[in-house]
């Protein structure tokens, strides 16, 4: 099969392997003794580049898991908008005035922070002023933070959503291959249904196989920003990429 790339790295496995060492004897014959040990070899995951099948696939399979979730009784995403206006908007009337609150409070605070910043020469009390403001801003926006948080979280149950989130497992399930160091190329999840492939999922995450975890991790966050329109060429998922090794090596 003559395989298309999206975009491929490389992950260091353990692996068993063979070495024959050779050595001599008093009468000056060669021995061999083969033994077996583990050692690190980095492995290719690659991302399959996609046919028409498998779009028109992924497309059917988004549209019955979006049928299936509205018969279940999740709301879209233009229902839940309009409930949410009809009813004055997502956030209570308590929530807005907190949320108001929170930043004119934030603003307060940057504003006194910024105008001791500037101050050439500083008492110890206007030092300490700065501590407390500092301590002040981070409190204020992680509650700002929070509260945005929990409006977004509301359209995370949407029937689209779940939709989405769906067919992007479709497709990590379909498109993530392994390429060993003979250059043998096999689908990280096996062949066969999208239940059997699944299974091999969940398989995997219930190991806590290390190699296998962190291509798990790494695959599904090109894959959602590839199937979010935000990478489709080498230079978007090399810069993606980078994205992803800088957040996780610290």
């Amino acid at each position: 099969m003559n395989f298309k790339w999206l975009h491929e790295f490389s992950l260091n496995k353990e692996i068993e392997a063979e070495e024959t060492e050779v050595t001599k004897n008093e009468q000056g014959e060669e021995i061999k003794v083969t033994k077996k040990v583990k050692k690190t070899a980095p492995i290719k995951l690659k991302i399959l580049k996609p046919n028409r099948k498998l779009h028109e696939q992924a497309e059917l399979v988004y549209a019955i898991k979006l049928s299936e979730c509205v018969k279940a009784g999740l709301l879209t995403k233009p229902l839940l908008s309009k409930r949410y206006q009809n009813d004055g908007g997502a956030m209570s009337d308590p929530e807005k005035t907190e949320y108001t609150k929170l930043y004119l409070e934030l603003f307060k605070v940057e504003s006194d922070y910024e105008r001791l910043l500037l101050k050439d020469k500083k008492t110890e009390e206007e030092h300490k002023l700065m501590e407390t403001a500092l301590f002040d801003l981070a409190n204020a926006r992680r509650q700002i933070q929070q509260i945005e948080y929990n409006q977004s979280s509301l359209f995370d149950q949407t029937a689209e959503n779940k939709a989405r989130n769906h067919v992007i497992m479709w497709w990590i399930l379909n498109v993530s291959y392994t390429e060993d160091q003979e250059g043998k190329i096999d689908p990280l999840f096996g062949i066969g249904s999208f239940e059997e492939k699944l299974a091999k999922y969940d398989e995997i995450e219930e190991s806590g196989d290390e190699f296998n975890l962190k291509a798990i991790r790494k695959l599904t966050y090109l894959l959602s920003f590839w199937y979010m329109g935000r990478a489709s060429t080498p230079e978007e998922f090399k810069k993606v990429e980078e994205f992803y090794d800088k957040d996780n090596s610290l």
